[in-house]
């Protein structure tokens, strides 16, 4: 659009002799013939603003020619090229000054707007090249049953842009040729890349040589998603309201994921335990998504490209948790400019750089560190920071890439991340008087190497990192420590092909090791696990003990899928088999006592996992999925302690279930509904007995079952706006032994409601907003008293576990922000409203000393984040 900026200057002279008199201007020029200029191409980059903006001082003679272009406010080389282009076509109504048409020099605001368009053909490209020789083979004809076709270029590469979607028919001739067809299934907004290997004829007089004429290989599609799965990409997920930009931040608004306690940061996925969902960088295992207190995650948001959330039902590539996965993609970047940024807000600071070195060596480096603690002391009430402690936090990530040729890179890659948090609640009894101090840290080592040949993509990813994680904490006299050093080496190998037109296959290894040093002293019952009935912040058995012991565990699982592609592409079956052979080794199978030697636990678990996907599509808006996994998770190393768990315990096993029906409502609506259930044997549960076996504090017998439903209503990019309402009823119930009666489970959250979207305004202005709804976890009530004589202090009794329930959660969070473009880069700031209602929302039941009253605990009271970011 065009826009009067400024008084124009008047170019009309005073006749001689006559007195000065100021000029009027009578009539502006008015746009009779106006030139559209595209946004250009060559910034039409993930990220891209929406709409800039380029200033033009124009000259316009008395005809309504524009003369002299001139740029005011420059938008970089390629938007003020096409500006200016734009604006030397323009044709006007002159303008008039005094009633007399007059030249006139204005200021005009050309503005570019990225339309989102609505993808509704394919692209089709390929080469052709000789089966015995492998060379390309120039002058062969490919034509489409449409009637276009084209002719490969010397290289043998050819390409039609703008195919019509569906199944069609693809013609191959030329000299020594005879006519070859097949047939290829083309979607809207896909690209299909095909590689045709052929037999020439033989010259004039010989004789033909046995054998088919034509072999193809198709280049593998991108690799299918999870059965049912979420993966929004970091450019539209840093922009949405309570991820204060961070990226990573979004898995908590997705359908079936929990909402977690204040300050908890754990991640709760169809009320599986936290622990029971893993969470891969770029294939490598990593021990949370977030820092402690949950505020940010561990990994810098400009180096994400896309994060997906599958929970449950996934492929045979990925094992060893009973729960979800979280699938993070970090970016390849293959600008030749540098790239920076720096941002502050009220949690953090940031910064990152992406440096070419050379054309095929890039180096990118980004750090966070936290000053967090100063904010929650202005904003949250006593009692929340008495109860949750205020993180510390410190995140960095490097990486080293290099091209090795066409289609072939190399790239090396460093995560780190580092937690510290505390807590002093002091009293005037001694024996309520708490204190805690938590340590995590890890870092991770890892290579890629990813290579693009005949259609067949390959992946090597091995990897090698330390986890550090460390607890000290005492409630009165009753102390805890707990320590954890563990060493991981992995490598993950993946190879993917098309080996047939209908047929895909994909396999790979994944192997890990980890070799992890505990130490545990304290009381027996904390850290407290699923199912223990107890009190927020009541104090815990005073009964201590120590142990120290190793665990290394060994899992080197090859796995196989076959995508089998029917009906003309609209029905896929995906079979998958997944080997697992997992040895765990226990340093110690009995507590120490005295100077006996120390005897060590070996156990060697093995069993197949099968895996099964099927997706129908009968029509373009419609698709119904279903799929069946069977899943295995290894004993943890805290729970195979002689003293406070069981060196022999084996790993725990579960079946996911799913059927999903998805509906295209319109260009970019979609609508998709899950039914799911999770069986779960073999779970790691407290001895019964007052008087536990020797080495047998934990048991291997409890069992587990989850079901419900999930639905999301979801619009992707489209003229500005985008986000989804995504609604979740789950049941998640557990039984501590075989024959016992189901209860509900710790983590069990009935109902989940989130509606969240984001709006760009135009002129750099977005608005955004955020509604949560959620039930409360379940809580075990105290229906009586007992005193404890040797402490004098009350003790509760409880009736049936977990029976009642936290009050529900609801929250409002409204985020408004701002980008100004600069003569280098862009400046962003923010503003973000958490809970603008300033709703006293319920976190825990607590209870008086003599448990007579209750009361909860509320979580964080209206917290405004303000936050600025420069992008170069």
């Amino acid at each position: 659009m065009l826009a009067l900026l400024a008084p124009p200057t008047l170019a009309a002279a005073q006749p001689r002799g006559a007195a000065p008199a100021q000029p009027r201007l009578t009539k502006p020029p008015k746009v009779l013939k106006f030139v559209a200029a595209d946004y250009p191409p060559s910034e039409r980059k993930p990220g891209a603003p929406p709409s800039v903006e380029v200033v033009l001082r124009l000259s316009i003679s008395e005809r309504g020619e524009v003369g002299d272009v001139e740029v005011v406010e420059s938008r970089g080389p390629a938007f003020d090229a096409a500006a200016v282009a734009a604006a030397r076509g323009f044709v006007f109504d002159p303008a008039e000054i005094d009633g007399v048409r007059a030249k006139i020099r204005i200021l005009y605001r050309y503005a570019f707007t990225l339309k989102d368009e609505i993808p509704t053909t394919a692209t089709f490209a390929g080469t052709v090249t000789d089966r015995k020789t492998k060379k390309a083979l120039p002058g062969v004809t490919v034509a489409l049953d449409t009637g276009v076709q084209a002719v490969t270029d010397g290289e043998g590469h050819f390409a039609f842009e703008g195919v019509a979607p569906g199944a069609r028919t693809v013609t191959l001739s030329g000299e020594r040729l005879t006519p070859l067809r097949t047939e290829e299934t083309f979607a809207a907004g896909k690209k299909l890349e095909a590689l045709y290997e052929i037999d020439l004829g033989a010259p004039p007089g010989a004789g033909a040589p046995p054998g088919d004429d034509l072999e193809i290989v198709v280049s593998a599609p991108t690799l299918e998603r999870r059965a049912v799965s979420t993966e929004i990409r970091g450019d539209e997920a840093k922009r949405l309201p309570g991820t204060q930009g961070d990226v990573l931040k979004v898995v908590e608004s997705m359908p079936g994921v929990a909402r977690s306690a204040a300050g908890s940061g754990q991640l709760i996925v169809w009320g599986a335990s936290p622990e029971d969902t893993r969470v891969y960088v770029d294939g490598v295992l990593v021990p949370r998504l977030y820092h402690d207190g949950g505020l940010r995650s561990i990994l810098a948001t400009e180096l994400v490209d896309t994060v997906e959330l599958a929970p449950g039902a996934y492929g045979a590539a990925y094992g060893r948790g009973l729960g979800g996965i979280v699938l993070v993609k970090t970016k390849r970047w293959d600008e030749d400019r540098v790239r920076s940024s720096v941002g502050v807000d009220l949690y953090d600071a940031s910064g990152s750089l992406r440096l070419p070195v050379t054309k095929k060596l890039r180096v990118e480096a980004a750090l966070r560190r936290s000053h967090v603690d100063t904010l929650l002391g202005a904003f949250a009430k006593n009692d929340i920071e008495e109860y949750f402690p205020t993180p510390h936090y410190l995140d960095g990530q490097s990486r080293v890439s290099y091209d090795l040729g066409k289609d072939e890179r190399l790239s090396l890659t460093g995560l780190y991340g580092s937690d510290r948090t505390s807590r002093n609640a002091p009293s005037i009894d001694p024996l309520f008087s708490r204190s805690e101090t938590k340590r995590t840290s890890f870092y991770r080592i890892y290579a890629t190497y990813e290579r693009t040949v005949d259609g067949a993509q390959v992946q090597v990813v091995p990897s090698f990192g330390v986890d550090h994680r460390e607890l000290d904490q005492r409630f009165g006299e009753v102390p805890t420590q707990v320590t954890a050093d563990a060493s991981r080496y992995a490598t993950r190998a993946s190879f993917r092909s098309r080996v047939h037109r209908l047929l895909t296959l994909s396999a790979g290894l994944d192997a890990e090791v980890a070799s992890t040093t505990l130490e545990r002293s304290g009381s027996i019952t904390t850290p407290a696990r699923e199912g223990d009935v107890r009190v927020f912040g009541a104090p815990p058995r005073d009964r201590l003990n120590r142990d120290t012991w190793g665990v290394t565990t060994v899992g080197l699982a090859p796995y196989a899928e076959l995508d089998l592609a029917l009906l003309g592409g609209t029905m896929h079956v995906v079979p998958g088999l997944r080997f697992d052979p997992t040895f765990v080794s226990v340093s110690r199978k009995t507590p120490v006592e005295g100077d006996t030697p120390s005897v060590g636990a070996f156990r060697e678990d093995a069993a197949l996992e099968p895996r099964l996907a099927v997706r129908f599509d009968p029509t373009p808006r419609l698709g119904i999925k279903a799929a069946y996994a069977r899943v295995r998770q290894p004993a943890m190393p805290e729970d195979l302690s002689a003293v406070f768990g069981n060196p022999s315990l084996g790993a725990a096993t579960g079946d996911h279930f799913l059927v999903s029906v998805s509906a295209r409502l319109f260009a970019k609506t979609t609508l998709e509904t899950t039914a799911f259930g999770l069986l779960s044997d073999g779970l790691a549960a407290r001895s019964p007995s007052q008087a536990p076996l020797l080495a047998e504090a934990l048991v291997g017998v409890g069992q587990g079952r989850a079901y419900g439903m999930q639905a999301m209503l979801r619009q992707e990019l489209a003229r500005g706006f985008f986000g989804w309402v995504s609604y979740s009823i789950v049941r998640s119930e557990r039984r501590d032994a075989p024959g016992a009666a189901y209860r509900l489970s710790d983590y069990d959250q009935s109902h989940v409601l989130t509606a969240l979207g984001s709006y760009d305004l135009g002129r750099g202005f977005e608005v955004g907003a955020r509604v949560r709804f959620a039930t409360g976890f379940p809580r075990t009530p105290v229906v009586g008293t007992v005193t404890d004589t040797r402490r004098d202090a009350a003790e509760p009794l409880f009736g049936a576990k977990n029976t009642e329930r936290i009050p529900a959660f609801f929250q409002v969070d409204l985020r408004v922000s701002k980008r100004f473009p600069l003569p280098r880069g862009e400046l962003e700031t923010y503003l973000e409203v958490q809970n603008v209602t300033n709703r006293s929302n319920p976190e825990e039941l607590v209870y008086s000393r003599d448990y007579r009253t209750r009361s909860t605990l509320s979580g964080f009271p209206i917290l405004p984040v303000f936050g600025l970011r420069w992008n170069l």
